[in-house]
């Protein structure tokens, strides 16, 4: 009887060291399964966006007099096109693709780049990495650029610290269509008017770029455009409404 007592405990001690195995087990299967999340849902990207313009808008009343209306209407018809456009494309997920639109120029709302000379794109892309949006930081660094090996010289009106950062981690960032989808798309927005060759002009007249890469940046617009109308199988201003 005694033997079969010590049996029986023997057996529960090894049941349950394999249960504690199997649940540290299931446990590390299910932390591989997890991915971190790299993009906020559309709830907490409305919000987020909402609370960083207030805040904006309230450290500087010539940001919210000037500027504010104005990016609002950029970010939202680089979103709402980007959207559009995704669609049409099967390996596009809209929402994602609104999102990042939205976003793209988040930078601008978390420094006072009157005060400072900081580059927009690097600002958004540090603030949402450390808020764990690696994919929406990307974009923010990426629209900019349409090369991953950026041409310092090009931008020489820019901190050049800056830039070498951007040249750096640009390099590290291997481009994919959402990247391309949302640089066509803030090619495409100006005002409320969606056309390339209006946009780039407001870039000519509004930043720190010669001329010779505005030129640059209108025909590798062109090129988005016409990758996109092929993957669309249509003419985007056309899906777009443009006229």
């Amino acid at each position: 009887e005694m033997t079969s007592s010590l049996v029986g405990s023997e057996m529960c001690i090894r049941d349950s060291t394999r249960s504690d195995a199997c649940r540290r087990h299931c446990r590390a299967q299910l932390c591989k399964k997890v991915k971190p999340m790299t993009m906020p849902t559309m709830q907490q990207a409305l919000k987020l966006y909402e609370e960083t313009m207030r805040k904006r808008c309230a450290e500087s009343s010539r940001f919210e007099l000037g500027r504010s209306k104005g990016e609002r209407i950029h970010a939202a018809m680089v979103a709402v096109a980007a959207q559009m456009i995704a669609s049409r494309l099967p390996d596009i997920d809209g929402e994602k693709a609104y999102i990042m639109g939205l976003f793209h120029d988040f930078g601008k709302l978390v420094y006072n780049d009157e005060m400072s000379d900081k580059f927009h794109g690097l600002e958004g892309y540090k603030y949402l990495r450390k808020l764990g949006y690696d994919e929406l930081a990307r974009i923010s660094l990426t629209h900019t650029f349409y090369e991953q090996e950026l041409n310092l010289k090009e931008y020489a009106g820019y901190n050049p610290s800056e830039m070498r950062k951007c040249k750096k981690l640009l390099q590290e960032v291997p481009f994919d269509d959402y990247d391309r989808l949302i640089q066509l798309c803030d090619r495409l927005s100006v005002g409320v008017t969606l056309n390339i060759k209006q946009r780039i002009f407001n870039i000519r007249n509004n930043y720190k770029i010669p001329p010779l890469l505005v030129k640059k940046k209108y025909r590798e617009a062109l090129k988005l455009k016409k990758y996109f109308d092929k993957r669309c199988g249509c003419d985007i201003y056309k899906l777009l409404g443009v006229d």
